[in-house]
């Protein structure tokens, strides 16, 4: 996000019109140290400096250009905020449902996956619940267990996050 050098002598050509002062390879150095310290951008920079001559005829360094962003930057997001506020304001007052629609989460998620590059693998378990399972005589739409054979939780039922493929196959050859 830096500004280039060029872009640096483009925005003190700008504030050098306004002002007429001659300045060096040392003016150049200066702000472009002082554009990456706070993130300037070169639009930024030009609108701050020609801002800054429409209603002040002061000398202008490189600290007037970044309060100008910063606060070019912090009216625009106020701005987006109370945009915001305001149609969420108008979805409320209309009746519109605050709640979470479980659809509009699921195409959110949905995105970020396809975003990101994340498989989207197809479960197996859900058609396979229908069935008994073969394996650990879980009952149809319950979940696969295991028991646990030692310690002090021996013959505890552990539900499994997956199912048994016994269950599986069974689902598949229609076995109910």
């Amino acid at each position: 996000m830096s500004l280039t050098q060029n872009e640096i002598v483009g925005v003190l050509k700008v504030a050098t019109a306004y002002d007429g002062r001659q300045r060096g390879e040392a003016d150049v150095m200066a702000w472009m140290d002082s554009a990456a310290r706070a993130g300037w951008t070169y639009t930024e920079a030009l609108e701050a400096v020609k801002e800054h001559f429409a209603f002040d005829g002061s000398w202008i360094g490189p600290a007037v250009v970044t309060k100008r962003i910063h606060a070019a930057r912090e009216s625009a997001e106020r701005a987006r905020l109370a945009e915001l506020g305001a149609a969420k304001r108008a979805e409320l007052e209309s009746g519109g449902d605050a709640t979470a629609d479980p659809e509009r989460a699921h195409r959110f998620f949905e995105a970020i996956a396809d975003r990101f590059g994340w498989q989207h693998k197809p479960k197996a378990a859900a058609p396979a619940l229908a069935v008994a399972c073969p394996h650990c005589q879980a009952a149809p739409g319950r979940p696969c267990a295991r028991v646990i054979r030692r310690g002090h939780r021996e013959g505890e039922f552990v539900p499994l996050s997956n199912v048994h493929d016994s269950r599986v196959a069974a689902s598949k050859n229609g076995a109910h």
